[in-house]
């Protein structure tokens, strides 16, 4: 699983974190990285904490792990070909993988960072990294040493098909040797109340036989202690709350692929999931999109 990582490298403080990140997927079978950099498009507004030798370092110890190290110029290359470059590789082997920092509603049209660019014409799954820029300016990725084994991984479903995609790649992380997954529905309050209160029994059946399903899936694949989440409210809040509490490593995500206008002006829990949640995000394409 995910054998082939295309890592985006962007002259900036937290290209270390995101090796780092890159590092810590050998347990789910990671062996070839190809570094695909891309400056930013004002050279003035590149970070003054930006090190290339710590980068020089970090791609030294992937060596030592038994990485393959490529590399590659994506200058002048666009959007929609950057997934072309994994685009021959087998289902489940590639990921793309991006640093990224918590973005705000009011910014979004204006992000400058390559990785949302990315998420916006989904081919292949995308990895953000979720970085966090400290008082001092130094930043930190979350979780701070990528993942491992005993990561806890939420998988939030509203049961779509898209979401069923998604969820057969949490299965292989399962089969990695991945030991903590909380799988968790919300119930929409605003397609439920009012007009549908009287069925909420019915409803609590029926999502609870599902999450059951899938637990039970799960726990064929290894030995993996899963919880089992169900509630109703508003899902973007109510994932978000519980990320923020629980402090999950990693969110998992079916992602629609709407495009950007879609996106901005309709919305959809998973983009803004992607932009906001204060931990890392692995977004899944839809399977016709791979």
């Amino acid at each position: 699983m995910f054998k082939n990582l295309l890592v985006i490298k962007e002259q900036l403080p937290y290209d270390h974190h995101v090796l780092q990140f890159a590092k810590s997927l050998k347990f789910l079978g990671a062996e070839e990285i190809t570094l695909a950099s891309h400056l930013l498009p004002h050279p003035e507004k590149r970070h003054d904490k930006y090190d290339p030798e710590v980068v020089t370092k970090d791609l030294e110890e992937l060596k030592e792990m038994g990485y393959t190290l490529e590399s590659m110029d994506l200058e002048g290359l666009p959007v929609e070909k950057v997934h072309d470059l994994v685009e021959y590789m087998e289902p489940y082997d590639s990921l793309i993988l991006a640093g990224a920092k918590v973005s705000s509603i009011g910014k979004r049209i204006f992000d400058s960072e390559f990785a949302y660019e990315l998420i916006q014409m989904p081919s292949k799954p995308i990895l953000l990294v979720r970085v966090k820029e400290e008082e001092d300016g130094s930043f930190t990725s979350i979780p701070q040493d990528g993942l491992n084994e005993m990561s806890h991984v939420l998988f939030p479903t509203d049961f779509s098909e898209n979401a069923y995609h998604a969820f057969t790649y949490l299965e292989k992380m399962v089969e990695k040797g991945l030991k903590k997954v909380t799988l968790m529905h919300i119930q929409d309050i605003a397609k439920i109340s009012p007009y549908l209160d009287y069925r909420i029994i019915e409803f609590n059946q029926i999502d609870r036989d599902r999450l059951d399903a899938l637990r039970k899936r799960l726990e064929e694949k290894g030995d993996v202690e899963v919880d089992v989440v169900l509630e109703i409210g508003r899902p973007f809040r109510e994932i978000s709350r519980a990320i923020d509490e629980k402090h999950f490593d990693l969110v998992i995500l079916g992602r629609q692929g709407k495009g950007i206008m879609m996106d901005l002006f309709i919305g959809s829990n998973s983009n803004n999931l992607a932009r906001r949640a204060k931990t890392s995000v692995l977004l899944i394409p839809r399977a016709d999109e791979k």
